[in-house]
């Protein structure tokens, strides 16, 4: 087994020596050779991958075969659902090359929850921040083909970028519809982008 320094993650920049043992003391190193399966699409999930070395493709399969959604590097965290939801794998993960993830299962995150461990806090906020990045590549994908120059382009995505979004709404429980009530807040003593552009006038 190849030795793993956590500290060298930007995902764990943050983490204290203390919660960097504990995480490697109940997420066990697993090692997957090229080609390898960490998650198959459509089984129970029981728990996510912090992938510490290594690039993983996320695959699921649709009508015309299946399809890559992404590709996620050490640092990042795949499958984090499981951990909050126990329906079956939204898509497959395989490792692209040798691969080193930590595995955390769910039966062990909720007794870090019920103990208020921070490291359970801090996992929860990367869970949410894992979404919030994967419907962002999906709606840049689609919003790269409806607009153009400002204009909404009058034909139809192809179905893989619709295929791409639909995956990753999915995967949290939301529909096409729900977009349309997300709303950004801007925090307090900072400009929003029109506010910004407002100000620096006509270029």
């Amino acid at each position: 087994m190849a030795t793993v320094d956590l500290r060298k993650l930007a995902s764990l920049r943050d983490y204290t020596n203390s919660e960097l043992r504990l995480l490697a003391s109940v997420a066990p190193a697993r090692e997957f050779t090229p080609g390898q399966s960490l998650c198959k699409e459509g089984t129970s999930g029981q728990s996510c991958f912090l992938l510490a070395i290594g690039e993983v493709q996320v695959n699921r399969v649709f009508e015309d075969g299946e399809r890559v959604l992404a590709t996620l590097k050490a640092g990042q965290i795949v499958g984090q659902m499981a951990l909050v939801d126990r329906s079956p794998r939204s898509a497959s993960v395989v490792s692209s090359g040798e691969v080193i993830a930590l595995e955390l299962t769910r039966d062990v995150f909720e007794r870090l929850l019920k103990a208020s461990s921070p490291l359970a806090l801090r996992f929860q906020e990367q869970i949410a921040i894992a979404g919030i990045r994967q419907l962002r590549m999906a709606t840049q994908r689609l919003g790269t083909l409806l607009i153009e120059q400002g204009k909404t382009v009058a034909k139809a995505p192809p179905r893989s970028t619709l295929q791409h979004m639909q995956a990753a709404l999915e995967e949290w429980d939301m529909s096409m519809d729900d977009l349309d009530a997300v709303k950004v807040s801007v925090p307090a003593g900072m400009m929003g982008a029109d506010e910004l552009k407002s100000r620096r006038g006509p270029l």
